[in-house]
C-alpha cells in the first residue's frame, strides 16, 4: 500500500493541495501586518476590524491546513468559499465593483471559491460513494 494517495483515486488532490498552500501567504501577511490588516477590515466594512482580523486568521489557517492535508476538505471547503465571499465584499466596498484581479477586482476571489466549493462537492460525492451516506464530522473510509 503506497504512502500517499493515488492521484487517479484523487484527481482534485492537486487543486486541494494548491487551495491550502495560496492560504499561506495571505495568513503570513496578516500575521506581519496586524494593523495595517485590521485598519483594511475596517475600510471593507467590518467593524470591528480586529475582530474580524482574527476571525479571518482562524478560518485561513484551518482552510490551509485542511486542504493540505485532507481534514474534513467536505466543510472547509463551504467554509473557503465564505471566506472568499467576504473578501469579495471587502473588495467591492473599498475599490468598487470591478472583475478583473489586476484592476483590482474579485476575479480571482471568485475563482478560489468556486474551487473550494468544487473540492467541497467532490469529498460529499466520494463519502456518499464509498459509504452509502453522509455524516456530519466522520472520517469518511477513502481518506
Amino acid at each position: 500500500m503506497a504512502l500517499l494517495p493515488s492521484f487517479s483515486r484523487d484527481p482534485l488532490m492537486p487543486v486541494r493541495i494548491m487551495l491550502g498552500l495560496l492560504y499561506l501567504p495571505h495568513w503570513f501577511y496578516k500575521i506581519l501586518r496586524m494593523e495595517a490588516s485590521a485598519r483594511f477590515f475596517e475600510s471593507g466594512g467590518f467593524h470591528p476590524g480586529t475582530f474580524f482580523l482574527y476571525v479571518a486568521l482562524v478560518m485561513e489557517i484551518a482552510c490551509a491546513i485542511g486542504f493540505i492535508f485532507n481534514i474534513q476538505t467536505k466543510w472547509l471547503g463551504l467554509v473557503s468559499a465564505g471566506v472568499m465571499g467576504f473578501a469579495g465584499i471587502a473588495v467591492f466596498n473599498t475599490k468598487g465593483v470591478g472583475w478583473l484581479w489586476n484592476l483590482g477586482g474579485v476575479e480571482y476571489l471568485f475563482f478560489w471559491g468556486f474551487c473550494s466549493v468544487v473540492v467541497a462537492a467532490d469529498a460529499w460525492r466520494r463519502e456518499w460513494q464509498v459509504n452509502g451516506k453522509l455524516s456530519l464530522f466522520g472520517t469518511p473510509r477513502y481518506a
